[in-house]
């Protein structure tokens, strides 16, 4: 006689189709290209889950109603997926709110994390008026497409107060974003 035992709630809840599958999205990037540094490095994205339009209207409502200090916290308690960077003695940031949009070719994929210098040869300059890094993948269909990577962004949230929903956008960013090229769904 076989005992069958259940399945753990996480698989579950994927195979009922209530948790999203996981994605996963290589890219490449130019560097500045230093004597020490590689012309190209090579990403990878892993987002677990995307930001509900009910997760960013509560933090929204904690910056408003309570404050920054609050408002990074939960910012920070928030784990969306990471960016690995190969090549860079092996970076990883954590992405703490992930957005979609579909477009008419494919979809729009908006990735917000702190602020962190993703090449460590750099010494890069912080300015305080632009604590995130931002990524923005454009892909099509099939999951392929390109992007771009703003170390230094502002951000703002677009909320509804009807719905109690809200999503976050790139304000503003005070250096040239990097370029993402060869942007591709692994999984």
């Amino acid at each position: 006689m076989r005992l069958r035992l259940p399945l753990p709630i996480p698989i579950v809840l994927v195979l009922a189709g209530i948790l999203p599958a996981q994605e996963k999205y290589t890219a490449r990037m130019m560097t500045r290209s230093g004597p020490n540094s590689e012309p190209v490095v090579k990403l990878q994205i892993l987002i677990d889950s995307y930001t509900t339009g009910q997760e960013a209207w509560r933090l929204q409502q904690i910056l408003e109603f309570s404050g920054y200090d609050p408002f990074i916290s939960a910012f920070r308690e928030a784990n969306k997926g990471s960016i690995s960077f190969y090549g860079t003695r092996g970076l990883k940031i954590n992405i703490h709110v992930a957005e979609v949009i579909p477009t008419e070719k494919g979809r729009k994929i908006l990735l917000f994390a702190e602020r962190q210098t993703w090449d460590v040869d750099v010494l890069q300059r912080m300015d305080g008026r632009f604590p995130y890094m931002a990524v923005e993948l454009n892909v099509d269909n099939r999951g392929k497409g390109d992007g771009k990577l703003y170390e230094n962004a502002q951000i703002r949230f677009n909320g509804d107060k009807a719905a109690g929903t809200s999503t976050l956008e790139l304000e503003s960013y005070n250096s040239a974003p990097k370029v993402l090229f060869g942007v591709q769904l692994v999984k």
